[in-house]
């Protein structure tokens, strides 16, 4: 199996939320100039061609063009996403780059990248997502959340999505934050569901740019871009900031160090989720140990969801 489909693959799939290096990305606040002219819906591809390189890697601007999906940079290798092959090229342009050499070629369905569900309109815990290129038909009372899932995790189908939405909805239930800060936030579903529930301002943070660029689209296609600020940043950077909700669908180590924070612990209500397994019980472990107070935990196939309660009082 290539390197791909064991790690990439697999955070994509499972986690999905956290790709870090051991030093710290420079951030940038996603701007919404690039975004103001109409987006035209882009249902996905049948196949991804993804090209593996060892090394970190910048595709020139003839390689970037309109079959151009993305570039995904792991620790010391890059993938980049095509919607056709494109080996000869890429093995073209490698050869010319001394830091980087080129080792295979994977091709998968779309399918299969979002974890082998196909992409439709879907409703729970009384929201509607809908892929942006297909018509709307909610339930009387719930709410609509336009979605292009681009090759970032979200898509409303993993069962770490659905137990965060239906953990989101009782804590809105129960009062309603202001400020929501959302630590990986991949499509940006949770931000958007937030928002929805009356969330004023949230603050997501992505490390993957390609995840990045998906939610600044479904920000656009909501109508919900002035109100997020969207981050590209390891989320543990930003841990300190205020907020009344703290959302952390991410990698069980980077719950973790969030767990050892101290500024982390100032909120109110946090929502954990990306807890595989035996996970739980050593994260349920950690948490015992700080001021949190665990109130509820949700399960759907072997994923865990954990709504926990603070003692700050944050906006």
């Amino acid at each position: 199996m290539l390197r791909m489909t064991k790690n990439c693959l697999l955070i994509a799939q499972w986690y999905g939320r956290y790709i870090g290096d051991a030093t710290p990305a420079l951030f940038f606040l996603v701007d919404s100039a690039p975004l103001r002219l109409k987006l035209k819906p882009m249902p996905p591809p049948e196949k991804l061609f993804i090209y593996e390189i060892e090394g970190r890697v910048y595709p020139p601007d003839d390689l970037t063009g309109a079959d151009f999906l993305g570039c995904w940079r792991e620790g010391d290798h890059s993938y980049l996403f095509f919607p056709r092959p494109m080996e000869a090229a890429v093995k073209a342009w490698v050869a010319t780059q001394e830091s980087a050499r080129y080792s295979s070629e994977s091709v998968m369905n779309y399918a299969d990248w979002e974890g082998g569900q196909p992409l439709m309109k879907t409703s729970m815990a009384g929201f509607h997502l809908c892929p942006v290129w297909e018509t709307p038909a909610p339930a009387i009372g719930e709410v609509v959340i336009r979605m292009e899932p681009g090759l970032a995790f979200g898509s409303g189908f993993h069962p770490t999505t659905r137990t965060c939405l239906t953990l989101l909805r009782r804590v809105y239930d129960t009062e309603a934050p202001r400020k929501v800060l959302d630590l990986g936030t991949g499509t940006g579903i949770l931000a958007l569901a937030s928002l929805a529930l009356g969330a004023q301002r949230v603050v997501a943070v992505e490390y993957n740019e390609l995840a990045v660029r998906t939610c600044a689209r479904n920000l656009k296609h909501n109508q919900r871009r002035a109100e997020v600020d969207l981050i590209q940043a390891d989320a543990r950077d930003y841990a300190h900031l205020d907020a009344g909700l703290t959302l952390a669908n991410i990698h069980l180590d980077v719950l973790l160090d969030l767990l050892n924070i101290p500024e982390f612990l100032r909120k109110d209500w946090y929502i954990f989720s990306g807890i595989l397994g035996t996970q739980l019980e050593v994260f349920c472990q950690r948490l015992k140990g700080t001021p949190l107070k665990e109130v509820e935990t949700r399960h759907e196939n072997m994923w865990f969801a954990v709504l926990a309660r603070g003692q700050g009082r944050s906006p």
